[in-house]
C-alpha cells in the first residue's frame, strides 16, 4: 500500500505537533500493507523499544482467556479462590463503618474494571510492603495488598479504571502456577516470534527517549522509568510490558486472524476472540469520555474498548483494541481482518494527540479504499 494520505497525515504530526517519534504499522492477515517510521531527530529506525503501559492489558487478557480455555480458570470464578486476601475485601457504609461487599469480587470484574478497585499505586500499604521486603515483593504480594483499600463501589456496579489487570496477573500466576512474566512468555512472546518484548528489560535494552507532553503543547524529554511498576519481581498485567512496534503487530494481527499467529500457532478461539470484543456494559455507565474507550461509539468488552457504531469509512461494530499511557495503540478489525498499531513515546499524550490515533486509522482505511485493497 502506497498510503499517501497516511504519510502526508504522518508528516503533518511531526512537523505541526513537534511529535517526537511516531511508527504506524498496519497488515491485513499476516500481510503487511504499510509501514512509516520518523522522528524529529532523523534517527528513528522501527526497532525502538517503548513501554507499552496500558496496551499490556489485552496481552494479559489473552494469557488469562488461556487459562479459562484450557478449563483451569472461569470468568465467574471468585478472586478469592485464587488470592485469599480477596475475601476480606470491604466498603465504607453511610456511617464510616467497615462493611462487605453483598457481591463477591470474580474474574469477570477484574476483566471488566468492575470490581470496586481503584488506580491508586503508592498506598500507605503498598509502601510498606515495599519497605518491609526491600523492594523485592512480587506480583501476588502486591495484589493481595490492593485489597487492604476500601473498595469504591459493589462488585459488577459499574466501570472504574484501575489495577483490575494488575489482580488479573496474579490470578493467571495462581491458575497457572507460573510467574505471569514466564507464563505470558511461553503462551505468547515465544509462539508470536515477539523476541524483542517481555518485563524488566528497561536495564538490558536501548529504550526510545521517553517525552512528555505540557499544558502549552510543548513536549520535553523526561525521565525514561515506568512508576506503575513496584520492583523486579512485580510483573503489572496493567502496565508492564516493554518492546517494539513489529513485536506488537504480531499480537494484533494474531487477534485480527482468530487468534492464529503467521506459523499457524493457535493463541486463542476465534470464539474466544469474539468473547473478548463483545460489550459488556450495554446496561452499565461507563465514562465514554475516558481516553481509551474514545468517545460514544465505543463500549468496553473484556478487558478492550469495542465498537458499536460503524463508521461511513469501513471500522465495523466489534472493531476493538487499546492504548498506553505514552500513546501506543492497538487496533484490530477481525471482520476485514486489519490490525493497526501506533507507537509513539509521550506521557500526557491526549494534551497534543487527542483523537489523533483514530485520524490516522482512518487515513489507512480511506488509502486501502482507494488503492482497492478494502
Amino acid at each position: 500500500m502506497k498510503g499517501e494520505k497516511t504519510t502526508a497525515y504522518l508528516k503533518n504530526l511531526l512537523s505541526e505537533k513537534q511529535i517526537p517519534y511516531l511508527d504506524v504499522l498496519v497488515k491485513k492477515g499476516h500481510t503487511e500493507l504499510f509501514r512509516r517510521y520518523d522522528s524529529l531527530d532523523g534517527k528513528a529506525n522501527g526497532k525502538e523499544q517503548l513501554f507499552f503501559f496500558s496496551c499490556t492489558k489485552p496481552l494479559t487478557v489473552a494469557c488469562a482467556m488461556r487459562l479459562v480455555e484450557e478449563g483451569k480458570l472461569s470468568l465467574d470464578d471468585e478472586v478469592e479462590n485464587y488470592l485469599p486476601a480477596y475475601g476480606d475485601v470491604f466498603l465504607y457504609n453511610g456511617q464510616g463503618e467497615k462493611v462487605p461487599p453483598n457481591t463477591k469480587m470474580t474474574v469477570r470484574h477484574l476483566f471488566t474494571m468492575s470490581a470496586g478497585l481503584t488506580y491508586d499505586i503508592w498506598t500507605p500499604e503498598t509502601l510498606a510492603l515495599k519497605a518491609q521486603m526491600e523492594g523485592a515483593a512480587d506480583t501476588v504480594a502486591y495484589a493481595s495488598c490492593f485489597a487492604k483499600r476500601p473498595l469504591s463501589f459493589q462488585p459488577g456496579e459499574r466501570f472504574q479504571y484501575s489495577l483490575c489487570h494488575d489482580v488479573l496477573a496474579a490470578v493467571v500466576e495462581a491458575a497457572s502456577g507460573k510467574r505471569f512474566a514466564d507464563y505470558m512468555q511461553e503462551v505468547i512472546f515465544a509462539p508470536l516470534g515477539m523476541k524483542d518484548t517481555g518485563f524488566h528489560t528497561e536495564k538490558k535494552v536501548q529504550m526510545a527517549p521517553l517525552y512528555v507532553a505540557k499544558e502549552d503543547g510543548s513536549i520535553v524529554e523526561t525521565e525514561c522509568v515506568n512508576n506503575l511498576v513496584f520492583g523486579d519481581n512485580y510483573d503489572s498485567g496493567g502496565a508492564g510490558a516493554i518492546g517494539t512496534v513489529e513485536d506488537y503487530a504480531k499480537f494484533g494481527e494474531t487477534l485480527a486472524c482468530g487468534g492464529v499467529a503467521e506459523n499457524g500457532y493457535r493463541m486463542l478461539k476465534k470464539e474466544t476472540v469474539q468473547e473478548i470484543r463483545t460489550e459488556t456494559f450495554a446496561s452499565l455507565n461507563v465514562n465514554n469520555r475516558f481516553t481509551c474507550v474514545q468517545g460514544a461509539d465505543y463500549g468496553y468488552g473484556l478487558g478492550v474498548r469495542t465498537r458499536v457504531k460503524p463508521t461511513e469509512w469501513g471500522l465495523p461494530n466489534g472493531e476493538f483494541g487499546w492504548d498506553g499511557a505514552a500513546g501506543l495503540y492497538l487496533m484490530v478489525d477481525p471482520v476485514h481482518e486489519i490490525s493497526v498499531v501506533i507507537g509513539m513515546h509521550v506521557m500526557a499524550w491526549p494534551i497534543v494527540f487527542r483523537n489523533e490515533h483514530l485520524r490516522l486509522v482512518q487515513c489507512v482505511y480511506e488509502d486501502m479504499q482507494a488503492e482497492g485493497l478494502l
